[in-house]
């Protein structure tokens, strides 16, 4: 594969024919799915290999909307909601962290190498660092999810987001007025329409070369 002028190998580790296709195959069919551009000797595809069914959110980007929703939040029961995703036992994303490495290390330990021992016994090692720093963390959520109370910075941020950029004239004010049958309009839905600035769309990854 070419990308920006540079040529990039498999792992010089992986010298089975079989599992260099299969590896190649996948990379293809990543690239497809995010929008590239993509051309590939037939040779080195396996066509055995079923299709991608899902090009969803990865996992990390998943949690990367719960960092966004942190950021954002202005009371502790929002930060606490997107928080016990993280933090709740049983199916929480830190308990099936420590589940997966606990397994990948009783894998690993079978591999028959002399060395894989010492490295399945230190990934334990760390998983159990991990598993108790989960509870801790569990245990600070409990601790935030006692405050019921709003942050200063994040609620001034919002008031100063919905706030009209100027006065509005007297006849867009009375047009913009809550009527009796609509109390249930937010402020937000009451800035002048020169405050409204439709978001764009975000933008999807070039497929042209250099990529």
């Amino acid at each position: 594969m070419l990308f920006r002028e540079r040529f990039h190998r498999l792992p010089s580790a992986m010298t089975e024919l079989v599992e260099q296709r299969q590896m190649v195959t996948r990379a293809f069919d990543m690239l497809q799915a995010e929008g590239f551009d993509v051309s590939c000797d037939p040779d080195l595809l396996d066509p055995s290999l079923p299709p991608p069914g899902d090009h969803g959110l990865s996992l990390g980007d998943r949690i990367g909307h719960l960092t966004q929703s942190i950021r954002s939040a202005a009371h502790t029961s929002e930060a606490v909601a997107a928080l016990s995703e993280l933090t709740a036992p049983g199916d929480g994303v830190l308990q099936r962290v420590v589940e997966s490495l606990n397994t990948t290390a009783d894998w690993w330990e079978g591999l028959g190498e002399p060395a894989d021992p010492h490295y399945a016994n230190r990934l334990r090692y760390i998983t159990k660092k991990l598993d108790s720093y989960a509870l801790e963390i569990r245990s600070m959520r409990g601790e935030l999810a006692d405050r019921h109370t709003g942050h200063p910075d994040r609620i001034q941020a919002r008031v100063d987001r919905v706030a009209p950029e100027e006065p509005a004239a007297p006849r867009v004010a009375a047009a913009l007025a809550v009527s009796p049958t609509a109390r249930r309009t937010t402020p937000a839905e009451l800035r002048s329409a020169s405050a409204v600035r439709p978001s764009l769309p975000p933008a999807r990854p070039s497929s042209a070369p250099g990529r």
